[in-house]
């Protein structure tokens, strides 16, 4: 066997090893950035799903819902059309049933001026809305949302915070007047009455003013009813003096 043939088959043995490697090399690449992709795709739909299953009922519109469903959908897509494992599937299964369940119109709770019961709910309400604006705001600036649609959920989420911020305000007016009676605290409350009235566009805050216009009135009576009580007090200890020459 001549040098110049041995020679040739070292070069063609370097040249299958160097081929082989760089195709292992490739299987490899294409493995992590599937695997970086599938990360992504998971942090982006744990997040989605906490804005989704987290944000409160009663402040949850169409619109708001529509979009965390379409995203989510989006990305369990891409996620089992990478890995169709069981558990993703099992995982996107449960997303859709979910998604896909018709939710029963959230009312006003009856009896009561504020949404939330205690303010400890109430803040984390507002702690879910204002992680729902920033979503939209990454969401618009990577050019995954359309600018006026996004602008759009902008205006709405500022008006649910607005919203709960006023239900906080009612709450400390609610204790207010528990401690120190109605005349101290009525002006709070139409004041609050008046920021509601500025956000009901749709008029889905009318049972809230029906419960705050209610208690308002019993209010007014009520002072109505101490000042003429004390009105009285006084007449009669008037009239008992200049019985007993004092």
């Amino acid at each position: 066997m001549s040098p110049t043939y041995i020679a040739l088959i070292i070069l063609l043995g370097v040249a299958v090893m160097a081929g082989i490697g760089f195709a292992v090399q490739d299987i490899e690449n294409k493995k992590r950035e599937r695997n970086l992709r599938l990360i992504g795709l998971k942090t982006a739909i744990r997040r989605a799903s906490h804005l989704f299953e987290s944000f409160p009922p009663i402040l949850m519109t169409s619109d708001i819902r529509a979009l965390l469903v379409k995203y989510l959908e989006v990305r369990w897509d891409a996620v089992v059309e990478l890995d169709g494992s069981e558990s993703n599937r099992s995982q996107q299964a449960a997303f859709k049933a979910a998604a896909s369940s018709i939710q029963d119109a959230v009312s006003h709770p009856s009896g009561s001026m504020t949404v939330f019961p205690t303010s400890i709910e109430a803040s984390r309400a507002l702690g879910v809305i204002k992680e729902f604006a920033q979503f939209i705001a990454e969401l618009k600036n990577k050019g995954e949302i359309k600018g006026d649609v996004a602008d759009k959920l902008t205006k709405e989420a500022r008006r649910l915070y607005a919203r709960v911020e006023v239900d906080i305000d009612l709450m400390s007016a609610i204790e207010t007047e528990q401690q120190r009676g109605p005349e101290v605290v009525i002006h709070h409350y139409r004041s609050c009455f008046s920021k509601l009235q500025n956000l009901n566009h749709n008029q889905s805050l009318d049972r809230q003013l029906y419960e705050i216009r209610t208690h308002l009135t019993q209010l007014a009576e009520e002072i109505d009813r101490l000042n003429e009580e004390k009105r009285v007090a006084e007449e009669q200890e008037k009239d008992s003096g200049k019985k007993f020459n004092f």
